[in-house]
């Protein structure tokens, strides 16, 4: 009966793309204006850096967990009304592999990848490092600064190594806002990589860390609004 019930559902007709040449150049044309606006808007928004760095100190698993994120962090920015400009440094190795095997990566929007060290694409004094271990609480976000997401997975093996680094390179320091705005309660204070690239990017959408964070811990049981 259920066969005989959908046989007998009306069909609408379905509409036939227009292939003529106006219509097909108008689509282009369309699809040109969205790219330009969207590279536009990353333009003024804050540059990110994804430091993969780390590629000796992580196994095959956790470099294919790291291209994942990295590619959970360009659908967020799509996404975004309020993108950033990223910049996926020291990249080689498995993870480059990793990366190049998913689809399109290389026309990502937005989305630039080098080989190079952070320290040789921008200035020093631009650059903070993005570490739960830094004795500073970023505020707000500024488009003259630099802000470097360090690639790792397993941050509870690899313990202070971000910090550290930043400190051996004399660059600042500063770590997100948690413990003021959010009671992690059991869960865990490990954030992903995509995890702290959505805070940042919401936190230019919506200006208060309490708003980004939250939106972007959504499952995460036990994750609290901290009370005043």
């Amino acid at each position: 009966k259920k066969e005989e019930a959908q046989a007998n559902k009306p069909k609408f007709p379905e509409p036939e793309l227009d292939m003529s040449e106006a219509a097909v150049l108008m689509r282009k044309e369309r699809g040109i204006i969205k790219r330009e606006s969207f590279l536009m808007a990353a333009n003024e928004g804050p540059t990110i850096v994804i430091d993969c760095g780390f590629e000796e100190k992580m196994n095959s698993r956790e470099k294919k967990s790291l291209s994942q994120q990295i590619m959970f962090s360009y659908g967020i920015n799509k996404r975004s009304d309020t993108p950033a400009s990223v910049y996926l440094t020291s990249v080689r190795g498995e993870t480059l592999a990793n990366l190049n095997n998913i689809g399109g990566f290389n026309e990502w929007l937005a989305f630039a990848s080098t080989a190079q060290c952070y320290m040789n694409k921008f200035r020093k004094e631009s650059l903070v490092y993005l570490t739960a271990d830094s004795p500073n609480v970023i505020e707000e976000l500024s488009t003259d600064k630099v802000y470097i997401i360090g690639g790792i997975v397993d941050r509870n093996r690899l313990k202070r190594i971000t910090y550290e680094k930043a400190v051996a390179q004399g660059i600042a320091t500063a770590k997100l806002p948690l413990d003021k705005v959010v009671d992690m309660g059991e869960a865990t204070r490990v954030l992903t990589v995509n995890h702290v690239f959505q805070i940042l990017v919401n936190f230019r959408t919506v200006h208060d860390w309490t708003q980004a964070t939250m939106s972007a811990l959504p499952a995460r049981k036990g994750v609290q609004v901290k009370a005043d």
